[in-house]
């Protein structure tokens, strides 16, 4: 597929789409936007019926090298998801269309850069040019240095092992990677811990999610919450004692980077929204008001819990400092990890320094190889 082929499904069919709140990419994706371009504004959403959208514009103050990232970006894409990230189109019945192989080309461009946006925040919206240098900085840049599952050490405070391997993402989620790991106990049982939706563009992290794994644990996680909680000695409240866990283990791979946490994505909003207003439409026994309020109580609680891992931490730490809130600098909360880092919380402290202890080796080891590589050369 030529470059013009993929800018044009971009500004003459997604762009135009996206003034409905509806993409068809096989199936519809909710997403409204505004496009300006070199300061003129090429779509605008105008009378949408959905209620509690926030629409966004989209800022393009270069066209010309907006054009070539999102080019790049997409065959970026296109190399890096499988196959199986686009099964969805094995529906597609080729009788139907004149074209099927093109149609299918535009279905897939649609559908990457759909996903792109959804994961852009309020400012990647007016920066899209920085947002997208990062989101293609994210497929070469992995958040660990090394491909296979690792045992990093014991957690003595907590009784039982921190295994952690970092893979692929499906295409839908918020980042290229996650990170996966659990606990293994003494008796052999295993506790999984939540998944890091996490991306780096080599000198900052940035983190997009904490969500419960979708492999299920061996264990009653309830009496396991217990082992760590008694690891934790400082008391923290607002969330599963493994959830925070898995934060720590995020920011002990932060040391030498900015941190940013992305607490709201605006797409994804309002594709809820959306969904529920038709869903409301076709049902008159569900009222759209409730849902709305349930549906802005459920968002406000992922954001404030999201924010609160974070800040709970600060609280019974030194050496992590949240240096922005979100809409004091800009949409996303910044935070800085200095080599100090030390917390009330032994756990933490313990997970701290296994990280930093098989980074630090690991750096030692590549080091010693290449050098023995330039001394045989």
């Amino acid at each position: 597929m030529s470059d013009a082929k993929i800018l044009d499904i971009f500004y003459n069919k997604l762009a135009i789409e996206a003034q409905t709140g509806k993409i068809d990419c096989f199936f519809i994706i909710n997403m409204a936007f505004n496009l300006i371009l070199n300061d003129e504004q090429v779509t605008k959403c105008n009378d949408l019926p959905y209620k509690g959208l926030i629409i966004p514009t989209l800022e393009v103050n270069d066209k010309e090298i907006f054009d070539i990232l999102l080019v790049e970006y997409v065959r970026k894409a296109l190399s890096f998801y499988s196959g199986k990230d686009f099964e969805f189109l094995e529906d597609l019945n080729i009788m139907e269309y004149k074209n099927p192989l093109e149609r299918k080309n535009e279905y897939i461009v649609k559908y990457i850069i759909c996903l792109l946006l959804a994961n852009a925040s309020f400012d990647d919206f007016k920066n899209p040019l920085a947002f997208l240098q990062t989101r293609i900085a994210m497929f070469d840049n992995k958040l660990l240095p090394f491909e296979e599952e690792i045992c990093l050490g014991t957690i003595n405070s907590i009784g039982a092992q921190l295994y952690l391997k970092e893979e692929k993402s499906p295409i839908r989620a918020e980042t290229p990677y996650r990170l996966r790991s659990y606990l293994k106990f003494n008796n052999e049982e295993i506790l999984t811990l939540p998944e890091i939706y996490a991306g780096s563009d080599g000198d900052k992290n940035i983190l997009y999610g904490i969500q419960k794994s979708g492999q299920c644990s061996m264990v009653e996680e309830k009496d396991y919450l217990k082992k760590i909680r008694k690891g934790y000695i400082a008391k923290l409240n607002g969330a599963p004692e493994h959830y925070f866990l898995a934060v720590m283990l995020f920011l002990s791979l932060c040391e030498d980077k900015d941190i940013e946490i992305r607490p709201f994505l605006i797409q994804r909003w309002n594709a809820k929204r959306i969904a529920l207003y038709l869903k409301a439409y076709k049902n008159n026994d569900y009222s759209l008001a409730k849902i709305e309020a349930e549906h802005y109580r459920i968002q406000k609680n992922i954001t404030d819990i999201l924010i609160r891992y974070f800040t709970k931490i600060e609280d019974v730490s030194t050496g992590l400092d949240i240096t922005y809130m979100p809409f004091s600098k800009d949409s996303n909360l910044h935070l800085s990890l200095s080599k100090s880092f030390i917390s009330r919380c032994k756990a933490f402290n313990e997970v701290y320094k296994l990280i930093s202890d098989y980074l630090k080796n690991n750096n030692q080891k590549l080091n010693f190889q290449n050098n023995s590589k330039q001394n045989n050369n």
